[in-house]
């Protein structure tokens, strides 16, 4: 009797990991580890993470958990962040307990209460870690987490640049395919966006390097400029797709959230940076309606350029390639 095709997917994905594992010499437990997988091929996907339930996350029968999530919405809120409150919050709703766990966190909130108990959740689990520039040692952070908490591989969010330095110190794999799972809201191209740079973020104390720019820019007016903040992913992308150009200053080797939203918002972006963050992502250093720059009067010139060059503004722009959750998946356990 022929196996079914989701055996033979299954069978196929048990064969990648013991691959990985025979080839590893870091896996010194590989038969156990092995027969572990074998015996918890996943079908549920969930997503923990700590932010407010996020519409745009709701897809490829994804469920969102986290102690934020409203009990009204679609996710499933987990007051506590652990996994046994997690498996009752699951029950609760008639859910599986077992599957493959994403769980999305950075430096920052390991410190300040991440989920524990990792142990006893079914299932392989995934650590997307995000903002790998906060606090002191955040790589460190992370290790130490990691040595506690077991996850079967760690995908970084937005640090590519980073990528060398954490398979370094992790014995598990670490991968980095941005934008991961996020997903930002889409418009087309506007030909009637109004002809200036717009620039939309925090420049608090927190954000020396980015508040000097800004300030240096509204200081010396060469080119029309505005600066603003926004409370939702929304809102920012009609303001994006409401101006010409959209300034980018990506902070500590972190390529953010920013450079997807522009994108999505159909809008030519400018960031203030080197093209070394991209880390082996180079093919983002092409991507059309993105220019790079190094300094404010490099900045202003090529602004300045841009709006008088409207055609140049109007060359096709293409949105952002997102991964399948499985493909994803498939991507960060089976390198």
């Amino acid at each position: 009797m022929k196996p079914s095709s989701k055996k033979l997917i299954d069978i196929l994905h048990i064969r990648k990991y013991e691959h990985w594992f025979k080839s590893s010499l870091q896996s010194k437990d590989y038969l156990m580890r092995l027969q572990s997988l074998k015996s918890r091929v996943a079908r549920q996907v969930f997503l923990f993470h700590y932010a407010q339930f996020e519409p745009l996350w709701e897809y490829d029968g994804l469920i969102q958990c986290g102690p934020n999530i409203s009990s009204e919405s679609s996710g499933v809120q987990v007051k506590q962040s652990n996994i046994c409150n997690l498996q009752n919050s699951l029950r609760a709703k008639g859910l599986s307990t077992s599957g493959v766990l994403v769980h999305y966190t950075d430096p920052f909130i390991i410190k300040a209460g991440v989920l524990r108990g990792l142990s006893r959740w079914k299932g392989p689990k995934l650590l997307v870690c995000g903002d790998l520039h906060h606090g002191d040692s955040p790589i460190d952070t992370l290790k130490e987490y990691q040595s506690k908490e077991f996850h079967d591989c760690i995908l970084l969010a937005f640090n590519p640049i980073l990528l060398q330095e954490v398979q370094a110190k992790l014995n598990v794999p670490v991968s980095c395919y941005p934008p991961g799972f996020f997903r930002y809201p889409q418009r087309e191209y506007n030909p009637l966006a109004q002809k200036s740079l717009l620039h939309i973020g925090s420049i608090g104390p927190h954000h020396v390097r980015r508040r000097e720019i800004i300030q240096s820019l509204l200081k010396r007016q060469r080119i029309p400029f505005f600066h603003t903040m926004t409370k939702s992913s929304e809102d920012a992308a009609d303001l994006y797709n409401s101006h010409a150009l959209a300034l980018n200053i990506p902070l500590n080797n972190d390529l953010n959230h920013r450079f997807f939203e522009v994108i999505s918002a159909g809008t030519t972006q400018i960031m203030f940076g080197e093209k070394e963050l991209l880390g082996n992502l180079q093919h983002f250093a092409t991507t059309p309606g993105i220019y790079w720059v190094n300094s404010v009067a490099e900045l202003e010139n090529l602004v300045l350029k841009l709006l008088n060059n409207p055609t140049i503004i109007k060359s096709p722009i293409q949105h952002v390639k997102y991964h399948s959750i499985k493909e994803l998946l498939d991507k960060c356990f089976y390198p």
